[in-house]
Order: structure tokens, then C-alpha cells, then sequence
């Protein structure tokens, strides 16, 4: 178990300010993605071996969802129900898994969702003029549906389930960790015209007995786990030990929030409603191996906030893995 991140890319710049703040783990987000094929595999090694050369191992990328669509739309033809796209999207999904593995990388983290993120405006700001993101559902009740025919529950389960059956054999062919996020926030069925599946834990729950295999699991996003549910600092431990005592947590976002389900702010992780050192031994007793990554961070007008906003998680990461570490 071990700080990561997903925020900054191969510059010397950037690897040399995440080797200068003890962060040797990162998942890549800035690769060149070609529609014919997906990625160079000679790109992918080039990254990892530059960040080789700063002591930081490259062992996650993550997969370009919001631009498989060839449309140019943000969701893949595949979470459409449209097919005859989106079984070119899936093949393309596929070899990029399989560059992955060619170039060494052992996990690639996604989404599957047929409902983009849903935020509200940053209000109010939080300590030191911070700006926080927000959801406050009652703001945004009246949003327009989001298709001209509604997405039930049913049907997300079947482009999901389409989907899985087709990737996960090439991953565990390949033995490449698929690491799915969830569906950021957890909605009320229905909501914009969409039954949304992956919100929570119980939509992982059913998630990952689908196409059962060893590569097949989640990214645990501590902060929409808090989202999801009524009462995040007894339930998202237990989260925790759900999917962490069966091997299926590939990537855990470190994060905390004010407020729960419906209306929340995304905070400093020491003043929101979870403890984090709680969370921190619960993914100390399952064994859990993979990084810790902070993977959003508050805002401020600040011309270096985010840089310095980061640096703060990254140390109260590294400090709470060594707390726990240190505890019989």
C-alpha cells in the first residue's frame, strides 16, 4: 500500500515534484490516443521508463472513455445500446489492454457510465477562501432528461454486462488489472431519464460477481462511497472490507466530503464526516497492495493552489500510511 497519483503527467517538471513530495506511484492519463488502434505500446514504455529514471513506477494508465465515441460525444456508443459503433470501441478497449500489457504496465483504470458527472456551483467556500466541489440535488431537480428514451436499471446492467464479457477475458488473458470507478454522484433512480447502476456499493456488489476473474475489479473512490450512502463514517469501512477482502480493490481515491448522499461538498480529508485513519487501517487489515491517490484536491484562486493543494494530501497520505503501519 502506497501514495500515488493520476493528476500529473511525464514532464520533468511533474516527476520531479512528485519524486521531491515521496510519490514513487502513478497511474499515466496523458497518453496519445490514435482511433485506428488506441495507443503506441513504444509511447507507453517511453513514459515508463522516464519515470523509471525519477524512482517512479508507471503501473496503472487509464483507458480514453470520454473520447471513444466517435461522435465526439463524452459517452461511448456502447453505454448507448449503439453496436454497431460501439463493437469498434470494445475492440479498441481491447487493444489497448493488450498494449498495456506488451509495454509492462499491469493495471488501467475506467468508467462505465451512461450519465455524465453531475456537479452544482461551489458554494459556500470552505476554510481559507477554498473551493470546494459540490452536488446539492435540490438545486438540480429540474435538469432535462438526458435522452429522448429512459435508461432503466435493466438496461445499464446489459451494456455493462456487454461490455465485461468481451474485455475481461483479454485482460485476464493478458493479466492486467481492470480497475472500473464509479458513476460520480450516486443519483436517485431516474434521475435525468437514467436508472445510474454504479454509484454506489451496491451497484459494485453486483458488479463484480459479472464475469469473475482475478483482473476484474474496482477503482474505490472513498469520497463516492461517502456519497452514496446515509451514513459514510460507519458504512465506508465496511465498504472497504467488502471489496478489499476479496481482492478487488485496484486503486483506492483517498478522499473525503461534508454533508452525504444528495448533498455534499468535497473537502480537506481532516474536516470531513469520515475518519480517515479508520479508513486507512481498513485497508491496512485487508491486505490491500495498490496505491492510494488523492484524486481531486480543493480549490483556491491561488495561482499555485493546485500544486500546493496536492503536496498537502500527498503528505497526510504518506503520514497516515506510516501511522498504521507502525500500529499492531
Amino acid at each position: 500500500m502506497h501514495v500515488g497519483t493520476q493528476q500529473f503527467n511525464t514532464s520533468d517538471e511533474d516527476l520531479e515534484y512528485l519524486a521531491r513530495h515521496g510519490v514513487a506511484n502513478k497511474n499515466e492519463n496523458f497518453i496519445t490516443f490514435h482511433r485506428a488502434y488506441g495507443w503506441d505500446v513504444e509511447e507507453l514504455v517511453q513514459k515508463r521508463e522516464k519515470c523509471a529514471k525519477f524512482g517512479i513506477d508507471m503501473e496503472m494508465v487509464a483507458l480514453p472513455i470520454a473520447h471513444l465515441n466517435v461522435n465526439g460525444g463524452g459517452i461511448p456508443n456502447f453505454m448507448l445500446g449503439n453496436y454497431a459503433e460501439g463493437d469498434k470501441e470494445i475492440e479498441l478497449v481491447c487493444n489497448m489492454v493488450r498494449q498495456a500489457s506488451q509495454a509492462g504496465i499491469p493495471a488501467v483504470k475506467y468508467y462505465l457510465c451512461a450519465l455524465e458527472n453531475q456537479r452544482t456551483e461551489s458554494k459556500p467556500l470552505g476554510r481559507g477562501g477554498s473551493r470546494y466541489s459540490t452536488w446539492d440535488l435540490a438545486e438540480a431537480e429540474d435538469r432535462e432528461p438526458r435522452f429522448s428514451k429512459s435508461v432503466s436499471a435493466e438496461t445499464n446492467w446489459e451494456r455493462i454486462t456487454y461490455f465485461l464479457e468481451r474485455v475481461i477475458p483479454v485482460a485476464t488473458e493478458c493479466k492486467v488489472r481492470m480497475a472500473c470507478h464509479p458513476c460520480d454522484p450516486w443519483l436517485p433512480p431516474g434521475y435525468c431519464g437514467v436508472d445510474r447502476v454504479l454509484g454506489g456499493a451496491s451497484g459494485f456488489k453486483q458488479f463484480v460477481e459479472i464475469c469473475e476473474s482475478p483482473y476484474h475489479g474496482v477503482n474505490l473512490c472513498l469520497g463516492c462511497m461517502a456519497e452514496s450512502v446515509e451514513n459514510p463514517a460507519e458504512e465506508v469501512p465496511e465498504i472497504i472490507r467488502y471489496f478489499g477482502s476479496r481482492k478487488k480493490m485496484f486503486l483506492c481515491h483517498f478522499r473525503n466530503i461534508i454533508g452525504g448522499r444528495n448533498k455534499f461538498q468535497e473537502v480537506w480529508p481532516d474536516e470531513g464526516v469520515m475518519n480517515m485513519h479508520r479508513n486507512m487501517q481498513a485497508l491496512k487489515e485487508v491486505g490491500y497492495e495498490h496505491m492510494c491517490v488523492p484524486d481531486h484536491a480543493p480549490g483556491h484562486k491561488d495561482k499555485d493552489s493546485g500544486r500546493q493543494a496536492f503536496a498537502y494530501q500527498f503528505g497526510y497520505i504518506k503520514a497516515m500510511l506510516q501511522a498504521v503501519m507502525d500500529e499492531d
